[in-house]
């Protein structure tokens, strides 16, 4: 890996080997990455397995007479993995000091009991589907985990539950209009789950009508459940759709005053189409902005940790702060600044004053010569420059324009004196390697 830096004191641009100075741990990664890996494995299992098992119940119940040797199996998979579940739950209720409440407990025992296998097909096989309320968990847990998915979230969970309860209606159906044992149980299934789907659509062909008491109040519960649901995704999924991508709302309506802004303010040409394209890059790359945004609502612990989590690399690629303290490196990190630079902007110019130095997240930068035309070099993700201005202040030897869009944090000499003002062993250190520079 290679850097390329630009210093203030000359028109030299040196490129150097990192070798040994690549900062990057390599390794295993740590237990607790580990152990959150397995726990998101353990969890997409639960829900293949619960959803399998609410599926096959009831069509275990209702086609009794239907000998299924490899239900047993599943139904023996399925308990195992239902029972690995309670015991990793005790387990980490004991590892952490937090237990959950005991109904809880009840509800995931109860759904680990292989009542079929013991008893035979009856009602109690159901008891299967409370692995459902474990299955609630862990969807609530994945939506808090991704709160700028919730509104995708919600329609595909919105598409899982109506599935089930659709599948259900349909086992219910026909278990009361009983089985023929002259009919194949793919057939008897996919009529009473034709009739469930055409009464909750209520369309009701006719075709298939109640001819008892208990069928025609069946058809009742599913009727008024039909209605319900029709009322909720006319409510509530048109709006789903709608703010399925907010960012993508937000950028409308951004661009949209600022239409209305250039118009106002007779802005055309060129310049209106670089205001244009800014704007959509700030869409397309969102994390560029709503940095600072996020970091200013942290609180001023968490926000050094994520700091030095975003940018330790970066800023150890800095010569004289190499060997830095670790609080030196936080405190630093927590001054750098994020900014946006478009295609064909400069950075500075040679000539000018130098306050600040820049580390390059993302994009590409031309170093240009004094004379405006002698291309010295290119910098890149991982580069840094300007450096030589937070300790001698001198003026820029050279100009950096932006050849595409590029995202950099900033730090100027200002706050970093401010900052290391209270580290005087790394002011020393700081001159010897300035020496070091000035003979080279």
């Amino acid at each position: 890996m290679r850097y390329k830096l630009l210093g203030s004191s000359g028109l030299r641009v040196s490129e150097m080997s990192l070798g040994a100075m690549t900062f990057r741990e390599e390794g295993p990664p740590m237990p607790s990455s580990r152990q959150e890996l397995l726990q998101e494995t353990w969890n997409v299992v639960i829900l293949l397995a619960s959803t399998a098992a609410a599926l096959i119940a009831p069509l275990r119940l209702v086609f009794d007479h239907v000998v299924f040797f490899a239900y047993i199996w599943f139904d023996l998979v399925v308990t195992l993995i239902f029972s690995v579940d309670v015991v990793l739950r005790v387990r980490k209720a004991i590892r952490t000091g937090r237990s959950e409440s005991f109904l809880w407990y009840t509800i995931d025992v109860a759904a680990a009991l292989p009542f079929d296998i013991l008893l035979g097909p009856s009602v109690l096989s159901l008891a299967r589907l409370l692995k459902l309320f474990r299955v609630w968990q862990i969807l609530d847990f994945w939506r808090k985990l991704n709160p700028g998915q919730w509104m995708k979230l919600r329609l595909v969970y919105f598409v899982y539950w109506f599935s089930l309860t659709v599948h259900w209606l349909a086992s219910g159906w026909a278990a009361l209009r009983g089985v023929p044992l002259d009919v194949e149980v793919s057939t008897t299934y996919i009529t009473s789950l034709y009739w469930c789907v055409t009464t909750l659509t209520t369309v009701g062909y006719g075709d298939i009508t109640p001819t008892s008491n208990a069928e025609m109040l069946y058809a009742i519960v599913v009727e008024i459940f039909g209605i319900a649901t029709y009322g909720y995704i006319i409510g509530n999924v048109a709006n789903i759709l709608v703010n399925l991508d907010p960012a993508k709302a937000r950028f409308r309506d951004n661009m949209q005053k600022l239409g209305e802004f250039m118009s106002t303010k007779g802005i055309t040409g060129r310049l209106q189409e670089r205001m244009r394209d800014y704007y959509t890059y700030l869409w397309q790359k969102p994390g560029a902005t709503n940095e600072t945004m996020i970091m200013n609502g942290l609180p001023i612990g968490l926000r050094g940790e994520v700091s030095l989590y975003l940018k330790r690399d970066i800023i150890q690629k800095v010569p004289f702060l190499k060997d830095a303290r670790e609080d030196l490196i936080r405190d630093i990190a927590l001054q750098m600044k994020p900014v946006v630079v478009a295609p064909g902007e400069h950075v500075f110019y040679a000539g000018d004053i130098g306050t600040d130095m820049y580390f390059i997240s993302r994009g590409r930068l031309e170093v240009i010569g004094p004379d405006g035309r002698t291309l010295l070099g290119t910098l890149a993700d991982g580069d840094i420059f300007g450096e030589m201005a937070l300790v001698r202040g001198q003026r820029r030897s050279a100009t950096v324009r932006a050849v595409d869009y590029c995202d950099l944090y900033t730090l100027d000499k200002q706050t970093f004196d401010r900052v290391t003002e209270g580290y005087p062993e790394f002011a020393e250190h700081v001159a010897e390697v300035m020496r070091g520079r000035r003979k080279e």
